[in-house]
């Protein structure tokens, strides 16, 4: 169950549109959903969650202030037709964007197990018109998302959407083949879909945040659009299930029975792609590092520098040439 504390906000460390992080009266620092709680103020008495901290969890290891008390905050007045992070307090309203659309042919879809890939690619691809659907399989709160903001300061984003439960992004989708359908309305075909912040694995084959991306892949493909996995990969991932292709990428393409496009660097071995039932699409590949160097702050993945990492790269680089259309 959660652990909760009662602290002052002491200074506002940070704050955009959707997020604020705080320093509280015990020296730590907290951050502050606005679109679920409202805006704090120095000086508030705020219930922080200290759950994640009390675990020293990873990307999520940060208090959360779950409530101003005597509603200092101002609080803005939402309205919308649904509901999501639904049943907990912090439920909020609001309004799905919704599509008349009964396929989704046309859409170009690449799936990333990592949040910290959708960087990536879209340090690398440059589209005016990228667009990045986050599912609910991780952080459900986009404004968690630091990459994400720092991509929309750079301007390599288009558009965000959320679906599921999941929610901040520009398009509020009821599920994924509901938010690719309102992206394509836009004017958004090419998409990149991945979790939030905090993926969870538990070092047991079927038991990682990602195999959702199996159920997303089949449905999207039965229903017209044209879909990819990027590869997990790494060279410097010390852990054998992660050296060399990821067992991720490989017990998800298991577990998809539509088949997928998998692009992959020129040279590298596809007979574990055909085994298991998919399509390898061999690519020459975008130089990720160089333009992952050029963002503002070092992307990590799992904690270490990804352009340091020659053969995470090159399978990333393959999938951004696959999402820009080039064979």
């Amino acid at each position: 169950m959660p652990n909760f504390a009662v602290w002052t906000v002491v200074k506002i460390l940070d704050e955009r549109a959707d997020l604020q992080r705080v320093e509280l009266s015990d020296n730590s620092v907290a951050y502050v959903l606005k679109n679920v709680i409202g805006r704090v103020r120095e000086g508030d008495a705020v219930v922080v969650n200290t759950l994640a901290v009390d675990l020293d969890l990873g990307t999520g290891g940060q208090h959360v202030v779950h409530w101003i008390l005597g509603s200092e905050g101002s609080q803005e007045q939402h309205s919308g037709r649904i509901i999501k992070a639904r049943y907990l307090s912090e439920q909020c309203e609001l309004d799905p964007v919704l599509s008349s659309r009964t396929d989704l042919a046309g859409a170009r879809v690449l799936f990333c197990v990592l949040h910290s890939h959708v960087a990536a690619i879209a340090a690398s691809v440059r589209l005016p018109n990228f667009a990045y659907l986050m599912t609910d399989q991780s952080a459900l709160p986009m404004a968690l998302s630091d990459l994400v903001a720092e991509l929309r300061d750079a301007g390599l984003l288009g558009i965000t959407a959320t679906a599921g439960q999941a929610f901040g992004g520009e398009v509020e989708a009821v599920n994924v083949p509901s938010g690719v359908a309102a992206l394509l309305d836009k004017g958004y075909s090419q998409i990149v879909i991945a979790g939030g912040p905090g993926h969870l694995g538990t070092n047991t084959i079927l038991g990682f945040s990602a195999l959702d991306i199996a159920s997303h892949a089949a449905t999207l493909s039965a229903l017209g659009a044209d879909v990819a996995l990027c590869v997990r990969a790494s060279e410097t991932d010390p852990r054998p299930r992660h050296n060399g292709v990821s067992h991720h990428v490989q017990t998800i393409l298991r577990a998809t029975a539509t088949p997928l496009n998998v692009p992959i660097p020129v040279g590298e071995p596809s007979d574990w792609i055909l085994e298991l039932g998919h399509r390898p699409h061999q690519t020459k590949p975008l130089d990720v590092s160089g333009f992952v160097d050029n963002l503002p702050s070092v992307l990590e993945s799992m904690g270490r520098p990804l352009s340091e990492d020659a053969v995470s790269c090159a399978y990333i680089g393959s999938a951004a040439h696959w999402l820009v259309g080039e064979a």
